[in-house]
């Protein structure tokens, strides 16, 4: 065996051991200030967020329960299998969902999406490119949601087809979602805009304020939001003292979710084993084949160090 082989045959093995993609997470109003939508992200990606995240519900024990039924394809959800690798594979038996297809043919088998989802009210997302924008969910259970990611498809000059955007994948936390539920439809008197604005710190003004009621209408909230992230993303803003306040404690047992790893996931639920065991063992199986490479590679370096210092003694 050659230098040029054992390296080779070392970049090769190096190259089939897990590593950790890099999905961003999005934890507040701040960190969607960070996102460049209206330009390579659809601001409909944030307007698909707010509808779900006002959708779901959260408990007292910061569980995100569904609300709606993914099997009859309400809002345009269907199971989504992760074949592109853009997320971490899940435990047998979980499973994605998609949300967000407006395509009429696809979001008219169950509850159908808003019309200010839909984009058909263009005045709102103005000529924006539409349908790329998607909300992806994994579930625990049939009712209790697990990851909430948005995600998008490439836009239709870049010629990817219908795979979504790693590089525009990311993960929405808890916090995050409470947050936008501030943000709610039923939050349209002027009184109303003004606090959200201020607990946000919003530097809007009364008639800025005046022209997001006229233009947005009962959908104040939707117009309020998109110019605190869009217009005053140069603008920090502070943590939102009115969730900070009546927050429940944390529950301390629930388990994260693991590092992003490209893979596929199964697509049917054959294991019934309780979660906890299943990430238990799902870890213990990750360490294991970390520490077996990490011999194996030892093995090759000490063989490799031998045969160069074979070649050069004879």
């Amino acid at each position: 065996m050659s230098e040029s082989h054992l390296m080779g045959f070392l970049v090769l093995f190096l190259s089939i051991l897990p590593t950790e993609s890099t999905i961003r997470i999005l934890n507040s109003i701040n960190d969607l200030k960070k996102i460049p939508f209206g330009q390579s992200v659809p601001k409909q990606s944030l307007v698909m967020l707010h509808f779900f995240a006002n959708t779901i519900e959260i408990d007292n024990n910061d569980l995100i329960e569904l609300t709606f039924e993914p099997s009859n394809g309400d809002y345009g959800t269907h199971h989504y299998g992760n074949y592109e690798g853009v997320l971490d594979p899940l435990p047998p038996g979980q499973q994605y969902y998609t949300l967000g297809n407006i395509n009429p043919m696809i979001n008219n088998n169950g509850n159908s999406l808003p019309s200010y989802v839909t984009g058909q009210r263009n005045h709102l997302l103005r000529s924006e490119e539409l349908n790329r924008a998607r909300i992806i969910f994994s579930l625990l259970g049939q009712d209790t949601i697990d990851q909430v990611f948005i995600t998008q498809h490439y836009q239709a000059s870049q010629g990817e087809g219908t795979v979504y955007d790693p590089g525009h994948t990311y993960r929405i936390t808890i916090n995050l979602l409470r947050d936008l539920r501030v943000f709610s439809l039923d939050q349209n008197q002027q009184s109303e805009l003004s606090e959200i604005g201020t607990n946000f710190g919003s530097g809007i003004d009364y008639d800025k304020l005046c022209l997001i009621r006229n233009t947005w209408g009962q959908l104040a909230c939707v117009g309020l939001l998109l110019f605190i992230v869009i217009n005053e993303r140069n603008t920090p803003c502070r943590p939102n003292r009115a969730r900070e306040s009546r927050r429940p404690p944390k529950r301390n047992n629930r388990t994260s979710a693991t590092p992003y790893i490209s893979l596929n996931i199964p697509e049917n639920d054959y294991n019934n084993k309780p979660l906890d065991q299943v990430r238990d063992n799902y870890q213990c199986c990750f360490t294991a084949c970390m520490i077996m490479s990490t011999i194996i590679i030892i093995i090759i370096i000490i063989v490799g160090v031998i045969i160069i210092m074979y070649n050069i003694i004879y």
